[in-house]
């Protein structure tokens, strides 16, 4: 059975959105991007964790 699509967005100024199956994907994914664009925001996986949403 398939995993449902999932997505993770950011700031709607921002408009940054992943989208996958693999929701460990996507907290990777986001935390690079929050790395690379919002140095001076500190965010953790579980903050990640709680803006995925079905897709």
């Amino acid at each position: 059975m398939a995993k449902n699509l999932k997505k993770l967005e950011c700031d709607p100024s921002c408009g940054f959105m992943a989208r996958s199956h693999d929701e460990n994907e996507l907290i990777k994914i986001g935390l690079e991007h929050a790395k690379g664009f919002h140095k001076e925001l500190k965010i953790t996986e579980k903050d990640l964790k709680s803006m995925i949403k079905a897709a």
